[in-house]
């Protein structure tokens, strides 16, 4: 099992009169190539707790083993362990540096010592699953590009490293409609070809419903509720209270229920799943009215 938390505990300026726990013993499991989701509200602990799955934070009681090996433990390597688990913040674009897409898509892998031909095959790889051209790209500044191309080639600078586990912090925060839908349908590409284990943070319940095979739904620094889409978006009343709402579709059938509609809500997350219910509840109707 690629990632094990087991009662993870981290506490923002401890012994200060301003303390505060970040997370509350945390503990969650993740298979080879499974999609989590983690969704909260902001001060929930999401963005905390994907910082201990790499060592850039320790927590302060627990431990997490990625493939078993504990990380929290004082002889780890933790330049290996950031080799294996891919961690992409938000807005990663902001930490594009270097002169050429080139050049800083291969930082990350000529730091570990591999040779020049070795670099280039994986930044030409990792260009080619965000879905950019290495030849029209490679020897351009990376601050010439769009607002996408730059989050792709940020996030292509973490897939050059070719982590088994990836960690994505909202990566379609701030973009638009258009980009937003290829960095997702992107991310489940590289899923696909290179089986990695997927968490994704997201403040979008449309995204988790579609993407994720689990979620877990943080409140307060611990983990309110843990499943499938279905079962998390079935618990409405607890996402309401932990300041969470659901996917478009969802609420729109609720509401449609809450109106007087008879439609069965059950398993509705996406929008296709939505138009079907809404057309047979209205056919459904049109059969009724002419029988009267």
């Amino acid at each position: 099992m690629p990632i094990v938390a087991e009662n993870i505990s981290y506490v923002y300026n401890k012994g200060q009169p301003d303390e505060t726990y970040a997370l509350r013993h945390v503990s969650f499991s993740a298979e080879d190539g499974e999609f989590i989701g983690i969704i909260g509200h902001t001060g929930s602990g999401k963005s905390t707790l994907i910082q201990h799955l790499n060592g850039l934070l320790k927590p302060d009681s627990g431990k997490i083993l990625i493939d078993g090996e504990d990380i929290t433990s004082g002889n780890v390597s933790l330049r290996r362990i950031r080799q294996k688990v891919g961690l992409v913040f938000q807005y990663p674009e902001y930490q594009l540096f270097e002169e050429t897409v080139e050049k800083d898509v291969a930082f990350g892998p000529k730091n570990l010592g591999i040779s020049p031909e070795e670099a280039v095959m994986r930044v030409k790889d990792a260009l080619r699953l965000t879905g950019l051209d290495y030849d029209e790209i490679a020897e351009r500044s990376p601050f010439e590009l769009s607002g996408g191309q730059k989050r792709r080639v940020a996030i292509a600078g973490v897939l050059a490293m070719q982590p088994k586990i990836l960690i994505l912090d909202e990566p379609a925060a701030g973009l638009d409609p258009g980009s937003h839908d290829r960095i997702l349908a992107m991310i489940q590409e590289i899923r696909r070809e290179r089986k990695s284990t997927v968490i994704l943070v997201s403040h979008n319940m449309d995204d988790a419903a579609e993407m994720c095979d689990r979620i877990f739904a943080m409140k307060d620094g611990e983990i309110l509720l843990s499943g499938t889409p279905e079962e998390i978006f079935s618990a409405a009343d607890i996402l309401r209270d932990a300041g969470l709402g659901l996917p478009a579709a969802a609420d729109l059938i609720r509401r449609m229920r809450d109106m007087g509609a008879d439609i069965d809500a059950d398993g509705i997350l996406l929008p296709e799943q939505a138009a079907d219910a809404v057309a047979g509840w209205l056919k459904g109707k049109e059969r009724r009215g002419k029988k009267c």
